[in-house]
């Protein structure tokens, strides 16, 4: 769905303003307001404030699987598309390949050449029963 594409790309936007620029979330989230479409800022807002709410959780779980790369080590932009992609896939229930296809595509346009097959191989270890305390399957 193209809209959800969009809000996503928003919410990527709104979260590495927040962090990468030390405004407050709802300050980027006001300021994004304008540019989302009606009917996907209900998805945006909870997209941006789940994933503002839970860095420390997504952080542990990413770090259980990127051996060697702590979230904050990870350039900025990959490591909101890996926060993202990994609330949306602990919280919202939205099916793994949707989402991990989608923060694939993030990666392709907002981060570097190898970005993409990072971020599948870090979402696809995430999702990976057997990947521990990181495993959405342990919901």
């Amino acid at each position: 769905m193209a809209s959800r594409r969009r809000a996503r790309e928003i919410a990527l936007q709104v979260l590495f303003e927040a962090e990468v620029g030390r405004q407050p979330l709802a300050d980027t989230l006001g300021r994004a307001r304008e540019f989302a479409p009606d009917e996907d800022w209900v998805f945006i807002t909870a997209l941006c404030e789940g994933t503002w709410a839970a860095r420390e959780e997504l952080d542990a779980r990413l770090a259980a699987v990127t051996s060697g790369w702590s979230p904050e080590r990870l350039a900025g932009t990959d490591r909101a598309i890996l926060r993202l992609a990994a609330f949306e896939l602990l919280h919202l229930g939205t099916p793994a390949p949707v989402v991990i296809n989608e923060a694939i595509e993030l990666a392709k346009a907002y981060s570097t050449e190898d970005s993409g097959r990072f971020v599948n191989g870090v979402l696809g270890a995430l999702v990976r029963p057997g990947a521990g305390q990181a495993s959405v399957h342990d919901r």
